[in-house]
């Protein structure tokens, strides 16, 4: 059983917006053998803190899941010693060794987490985030920006050089597993809540680019979380800068004393994988949806 603080830029629902934060939560309430969920942190990325924090609420209010603690985030600019980061800073010291953070969005609460305490990471038992990239990511044939770590540099580089046994799903390597065309999509899950929440986003992304497909990035770490028997570890020393975390680039290169060792998953068996990612949405609309 993991224990779990879900740190994350939720938009779902907003005009424009992505629905893979919350498709990674549902994946993890949809397996409450393997994994309970000790609070949401929000953060910025998507949208403005504020409005990850609404959503989310609204979100929980639906699932009614209201039980799980709800923290409210440092937004752009602000001291990033928040209610969020006091949170994360207190379950683990609460908890120490048990503690696995997820963060998704932009590394501002675990920042500022470890500001309240400088030995906190020695006291997680794991970090995975989703982020960065090690080389280009085609997007709808376009190469994309990151979003994740490139929206506060310093946070991310603060975090990527001090944290401790720290797993990264880049964004090159989740391009494939995040392939989530509408046609599949509604297929397996047609008629259900997850398909009538996050369904609109596929519109939205046809009126975009012309076809009607979206990526599921942030659910790929949720399952590595879970799951890390459908991945292979590729752990790398990078040379991270908060000059090169402007663009989220994590400079892979030959062991150094400046550089931080980090894993790199990538999945192994995309048929398993796909597998086991509707397997948890189809649970939770199962078993867990009201």
């Amino acid at each position: 059983m993991k224990h779990i603080i879900f740190d994350c830029d939720s938009t779902v629902g907003l005009p424009g917006k992505p629905m893979d934060d919350v498709l990674a939560l549902l994946y993890l309430l949809g397996n409450p053998d393997r994994c309970k969920v000790l609070g949401i942190t929000c953060t910025f990325a998507n949208g403005s803190a504020r409005e990850v924090y609404a959503s989310t609420k609204q979100f929980l209010e639906e699932i009614r899941r209201t039980d799980i603690p709800l923290l409210p985030g440092a937004d752009r600019g602000e001291d990033p010693v928040s209610d969020a980061a006091r949170f994360i800073a207190d379950t683990v010291n609460a908890h120490p060794g048990e503690i696995s953070l997820v963060a998704i969005g932009s590394l501002t609460n675990l920042y500022g987490a470890y500001l309240l305490d400088n030995t906190l990471f020695s006291k997680v038992r794991e970090i995975v985030l989703m982020g960065g990239y090690t080389a280009p990511v085609l997007y709808h044939g376009k190469h994309l920006d990151e979003l994740n770590f490139s929206v506060n540099p310093k946070a991310a580089a603060w975090v990527l050089n001090r944290g401790q046994n720290i797993s990264i799903l880049t964004g090159n390597n989740t391009l494939g597993p995040s392939y989530l065309p509408k046609e599949e999509f509604i297929r397996k899950m047609g008629g259900s809540y997850i398909a009538e929440k996050c369904g609109y986003r596929f519109d939205d992304q046809k009126k975009r680019y012309g076809n009607a497909i979206s990526y599921c990035w942030d659910v790929v770490a949720a399952v590595y979380l879970l799951h890390p028997e459908l991945f292979e570890d590729h752990f790398a020393h990078c040379y991270v800068t908060e000059k090169g975390m402007h663009s989220g680039w994590l400079g892979v290169t030959e062991e150094a004393p400046d550089t931080s060792l980090l894993n790199l998953p990538r999945v192994t068996d995309m048929v398993r994988y796909r597998e086991e990612m509707y397997r948890g949405w189809e649970r939770f609309c199962r078993e867990e949806m009201p």
